[in-house]
């Protein structure tokens, strides 16, 4: 066990007293925790350890995310519909799409075939007219 790993207990423990020359002491020794396991005068402190577990949870994800909630289960809910409304938002976009592009062909088509027809029309029209 290391120090980080010690001091991970000690930064809930009711015992644990800060030095800012040293860091996190125990007040019972004065010194680094330097136990292996379990230190054998640990007691929970309940709000440090709530307050620590509050702040790691939002903490959690990105920038993005620094609003969000702290329970997961709310988050994966938002995460999964916010997902499924991109995705349908996406393939609306891309059907819209697809009609525009397709649409836009129909009309050139349909330009260029009335100018052969108007340019058969005119070739008609001058051999009448000679």
């Amino acid at each position: 066990m290391n120090l980080k790993e010690r001091l991970e207990f000690c930064s809930i423990c009711s015992k644990r007293v800060l030095n800012y020359k040293t860091g996190l002491l125990c007040s019972l020794t004065k010194e680094k925790p330097s136990f292996e396991g379990t230190c054998q005068d640990f007691i929970k402190d309940e709000l440090e350890a709530t307050r620590k577990l509050e702040l790691n949870l939002h903490a959690a994800g990105n920038s993005r995310t620094e609003n969000g909630s702290t329970k997961p289960i709310q988050n994966k809910i938002y995460g999964i519909a916010l997902l499924i409304l991109g995705l349908m938002v996406f393939l609306f976009s891309i059907l819209i799409g697809g009609i525009m592009i397709t649409t836009g062909i129909s009309f050139l088509i349909k330009g260029y075939q009335q100018d052969k027809i108007l340019k058969k029309h005119q070739l008609l029209q001058e051999k009448l007219s000679k």
